[in-house]
């Protein structure tokens, strides 16, 4: 919901708690004017009438056109000499929907007491309370009419450097090494933003720098004593050697291939954080997967695997060519270090998603955790324990959900992909069955 439409709510909302305590309390405000300025015209008539009566006037039966009633009284005058009588009309008896209002004083003239009493009729509360429901109702839709048709106008000019605000931080490219550009504004909570977004972004770039810079470097550096010790053991190997000292030459021999691999994995795993790896081509990746299964007949050969394909012939994704290498190449090894000798790999590619299915060892870790850097199942000594997470960062990177379980037995591992734009119809059926040896073997 946009902020716009918040403070919108909650005017609204404000206005319809307002308007009914506001209205009943102008109410009771109203009726109580109503009745005492009554009250206060009745006590009037009563003096006039008790004034008459000392001056020996016989008053008539109405002063000022309201009833008088006079009353002589033999016990001594009340505590009270003024009192007032409300009475709500029966709407059977009075068409007017009136209340009635007595007021009576109490005199003592030339030594006689008396009561003189006139009432009157004052509109009832709930005659005015309607006449005020109806403002009130007419108002509440007036105000929020004309709040609906302005808050928006007036927020956008308002909210108009926060707009651009993020709209400049949208468009902001780390990568690129440019500082953030952002439009002046008098709004003191805006000038702050901006300037902690300005001084946020600029180190942000400067420490990429850095650390692209040390990546870089650190990988570059590393390759050459890596191939110096390479080397060496080479030609190390082709002197007089003891068995003892070839088996420890092929352990060393390992170590480096090993920590070269590292090094590329985590130098790749950089690149992929920093999102250097642009998603905008459009790929077969039937071709690819078949290319990659043929530079592995080999492997799967070696471990006698059998091998159980399922191959749309034409299944297209948005992705870099070269992270779509990386993310099949990788699945395709794990399946294959991973298993048992005499197993079985299933794989199937089609406009969904990708699923490789394998035999192998129950994992010692729940799979989920399998993801995670160096995390490795069996802790199998040609595995650096990186494949999956980069495997997991390039299905983030592309919008890709993964999942990996294991049941009956089976290391199954899903990649859906969102979109899948096909260059030609692929009739329902129209797939490509392979053996394990990577041939056709019938087209359905």
């Amino acid at each position: 919901m946009k902020l716009a439409d918040k403070f919108t709510l909650w005017f609204l909302a404000i206005i319809l708690l307002v308007t009914p305590i506001s209205m009943f309390t102008t109410l009771s405000n109203i009726r109580n004017r109503i009745d005492n300025s009554e009250i206060e015209r009745l006590k009037a008539v009563n003096n006039e009438v008790a004034e008459q009566l000392k001056a020996g006037i016989a008053p008539d039966q109405y002063s000022q056109g309201r009833p008088i009633a006079i009353l002589k009284i033999e016990t001594p005058l009340p505590e009270k000499k003024i009192q007032v009588q409300k009475q709500r009309c029966d709407s059977t008896t009075s068409v007017t929907d009136e209340c009635r209002i007595t007021v009576s004083c109490y005199y003592t003239i030339n030594g006689v007491n008396y009561q003189v009493s006139s009432y009157n009729y004052v509109t009832q509360s709930n005659q005015i309370l309607k006449g005020m429901l109806l403002t009130a109702i007419l108002k509440t839709m007036l105000i929020a009419l004309v709040v609906l048709l302005t808050v928006r106008l007036v927020s956008k000019k308002i909210l108009s450097p926060f707009n651009q605000t993020l709209n400049s931080i949208q468009k902001f490219s780390i990568k690129k090494k440019q500082p953030l550009i952002l439009s002046d504004t008098n709004t003191k909570e805006f000038q702050e933003l901006n300037q902690f977004l300005k001084k946020m972004t600029d180190k942000a770039v400067k420490e990429y720098s850095l650390v692209k810079e040390f990546s870089e470097n650190a990988s570059h550096e590393l390759q050459t004593p890596l191939a110096v010790l390479r080397s060496k053991l080479e030609l190390l190997t082709e002197t007089d050697i003891q068995k003892n000292q070839a088996t420890l030459i092929a352990d060393m021999q390992n170590a480096i291939e090993k920590l070269s691999r590292i090094n590329h994995s985590l130098l790749l795993l950089t690149k992929l954080e920093n999102q250097e790896f642009e998603a905008t081509t459009e790929i077969n990746f039937t071709k690819q997967a078949l290319e990659l299964l043929t530079i592995y007949e080999d492997r799967i050969a070696i471990k006698e695997l059998k091998v159980t394909q399922h191959i749309d012939r034409e299944v297209n994704v948005s992705i870099n060519a070269t992270l779509a290498d990386m993310l099949f190449d990788n699945l395709l090894s794990n399946a294959i270090r991973h298993n048992v000798k005499n197993g079985t790999i299933f794989l199937e590619i089609n406009q969904k998603g990708l699923l490789i299915k394998n035999t192998g060892p129950e994992p010692v870790f729940p799979t989920e955790e399998l993801f995670q850097r160096f995390k490795k199942s069996n802790q199998c000594s040609n595995s650096v324990g990186l494949g999956l997470a980069i495997v997991k960062r390039i299905c983030e990177l592309n919008n890709f959900d993964i999942q990996y379980t294991y049941e009956n037995r089976l290391h199954m591992l899903r990649v859906d992909f969102p979109r899948i734009v096909s260059l030609e119809p692929v009739q329902e059926g129209n797939r490509i069955i392979l053996d394990q040896d990577n041939q056709i073997v019938t087209l359905e």
